[in-house]
């Protein structure tokens, strides 16, 4: 049985919660959050990402009613939607949910068994080409335009923020292809990072961007002191040397290096420590 109440105080919900499992959309004010948080008395340890993630998207109006639901026990007790919950009152927004109540208090032992679903999952069910890559790219894209340049920021974006970027810069998707095509040929620098790069580099100088990478890939007629050819032969050999090297050293590696192409320099070796910041490219 489905029902529509906006909005709801916990006299509604406790009301209706005794008549067993019923299914409602509500809009949960902060206030309503707060009270039924106060009823939160058996639930995972509470995860500040995840509440910072939905805050986000209520705020930029990304949040949709998905068939997720706030669920709450025949006694009252909130026993899945906690971060939601959060969520709503870090917004200060009034949001709309579905709301199961009436549930079993047993129940919570079989609630969020399953797989989530990633960012790569929704891309690849709108059929997006290299959905996985495409979706790694653009999270990066999204770091460093947070100011995260070296992708350990304790936030990473939403499915909705994803969708958003990828929406307003749909070059990403070309970045994307550019990296596949460069691992392909020359698979020592994660295709994460080179396509984050390539959507820098892109912004600057297509057309010096489109040689550097085919150069990156291929490597021909690069002469001694080259920069693109230091750093070929580094990342070769720190690869060959089983080194486990983070992305933001691998992405210092390519700024340097686009860097010192532009400028007309040559470079002989490559050098990254780790912690420090990655340059700008220019």
């Amino acid at each position: 049985m489905t029902h529509a109440l906006a909005p709801a105080t916990l006299t509604d919900l406790d009301a209706l919660g005794h008549h067993g499992p019923t299914a409602l959309v509500i809009t949960i004010t902060p206030h309503l959050a707060t009270e039924l948080l106060k009823r939160n008395t058996r639930n995972r340890s509470l995860r500040d990402r995840a509440v910072g993630d939905y805050a986000r998207d209520m705020t930029a109006g990304n949040w949709v009613i998905n068939g997720e639901a706030i669920k709450l026990a025949t006694n009252g007790d909130v026993l899945d939607g906690q971060h939601r919950l959060h969520a709503i009152v870090k917004a200060n927004l009034s949001t709309d949910m579905f709301v199961v109540i009436g549930l079993d208090p047993e129940t919570q032992e079989t609630m969020d068994s399953g797989r989530k679903r990633s960012t790569g999952d929704a891309l690849s069910l709108r059929s997006e080409e290299n959905a996985l890559s495409l979706a790694a790219i653009t999270r990066r894209v999204w770091a460093w335009q947070q100011g995260d340049r070296r992708f350990k920021g304790r936030y990473t974006p939403t499915t909705a923020e994803v969708l958003t970027l990828l929406a307003k810069h749909p070059e990403i998707r070309r970045s994307t292809e550019i990296a596949a095509r460069t691992r392909s040929s020359f698979p020592h620098i994660p295709q994460s990072v080179v396509g984050t790069a390539h959507f820098l580099f892109n912004a600057i100088d297509p057309g010096e961007c489109a040689w550097f990478f085919q150069r990156l890939a291929d490597g021909a007629e690069l002469p001694l002191g080259h920069p693109i050819l230091a750093l070929r032969t580094r990342v070769t050999s720190e690869r060959r040397d089983g080194d486990r090297m983070a992305e933001d050293r691998y992405l210092s590696y390519l700024v340097r290096t686009w860097n010192a192409v532009r400028d007309g320099r040559e470079l002989a070796r490559l050098t990254h420590k780790p912690g420090s910041d990655i340059p700008t490219p220019k």
